[in-house]
């Protein structure tokens, strides 16, 4: 199935909404990717992130913290993706749910990070269905994962660092390195 076609089926609480449509995961994506202005090749990571579970979930990671940086964003992506993310994870095994319904948030191990989205207690999403399992007190590492965003979803794409990395300062002894996106 081509990605500008996919959709998801969002299992909602009982009697909380009158449609229950599968929503189209692409056009919101979309919208978000031009809120934030992302360039060509965001854009295609981000088309690429969606081939997989672990994609998804990075992907909405990414859009996530992008979303701090911009008046009024339009977060119509995140439970999608986030439901997307866990419902392909039962057939890659790309990363395992875990919903804290005391904490009120979903939390997703991959092969190499965890994640965590918080959700609001007014959605109408059934997260005990959308999550692998339910468990109080899930014990996530706490660390900020935006720092590290845009080089996890570039990967999907795989895009050699060095093509959007560009090296600081000459002057300085540190080798830092800045992303040119």
């Amino acid at each position: 199935m081509k990605i500008q076609e996919r959709t998801v089926d969002i299992p909602r609480k009982a009697n909380t909404t009158k449609n229950d449509e599968p929503v189209k995961i692409w056009p919101i994506v979309q919208d978000a990717l031009e809120k934030i202005e992302a360039d060509e090749p965001t854009r295609e990571a981000a088309e690429a992130a969606l081939e997989s579970s672990d994609g998804c979930v990075t992907l909405a990671n990414y859009l996530n913290g992008q979303a701090k940086r911009v008046h009024k964003m339009d977060y119509r992506f995140k439970v999608p993706l986030v439901v997307l993310g866990a419902q392909m994870a039962r057939e890659d095994d790309g990363a395992e749910s875990i919903y804290d319904p005391e904490e009120g948030a979903i939390y997703f191990e991959t092969e190499d990070h965890q994640f965590s989205f918080h959700i609001d207690k007014e959605w109408t999403v059934d997260w005990e269905q959308v999550a692998d399992r339910v468990q109080t007190g899930y014990d996530w590492d706490g660390m900020e994962k935006q720092v590290w965003a845009l080089d996890w979803l570039m990967a999907y794409l795989e895009v050699p660092m060095d093509d959007y990395m560009v090296s600081g300062d000459d002057e300085e002894e540190d080798d830092q390195h800045f992303s040119r996106i």
